[in-house]
């Protein structure tokens, strides 16, 4: 049913999205992102993103825990949740939830992956790290 819709309507779907979204092919190049991403890199246009690795765009210590992240999620073909820093064209350095999963061809080979991903604040973190820390010692008490 998707593929019936026209390329523009695709877009205009993810950049209504509050959302960063991007995907990526084998070798972890960029094939796409939403406006939203390219802003978080500081680039004003997201085909800019196009054929480019994280290297381009972010600094290496990043850039190589994204790069190892991405080859984990292809390589097992299971998706992937986690917390991890992004640091801002201003330098400023933010945390964001990233969840990663494959991209599959027809015929369900591995062909990339698609990424999504929001700020969170440190009191967020903090709060949910309290909250995991009480169902486990709730569970450990029962």
């Amino acid at each position: 049913m998707i593929n019936t819709l026209p390329l523009s309507a695709l877009q205009q779907m993810l950049e209504a999205l509050p959302i960063r979204i991007f995907w990526k092919d084998r070798e972890s190049r960029y094939l796409g992102c939403n406006q939203l991403f390219a802003d978080d890199a500081g680039i004003a246009d997201p085909a800019i993103f196009v054929g480019k690795t994280d290297f381009y765009f972010f600094p290496f210590h990043h850039a190589e825990l994204y790069r190892f992240n991405d080859a984990e999620v292809m390589h097992t073909g299971e998706p992937s949740t986690l917390e991890e820093q992004l640091t801002m064209p201003d330098g400023q350095v933010r945390w964001v939830r990233t969840h990663k999963a494959p991209l599959r061809d027809s015929d369900g080979r591995v062909i990339g992956l698609i990424g999504v991903y929001e700020h969170i604040t440190e009191e967020r973190r903090r709060l949910e790290s309290m909250r995991r820390e009480a169902i486990i010692g709730s569970e450990l008490s029962a």
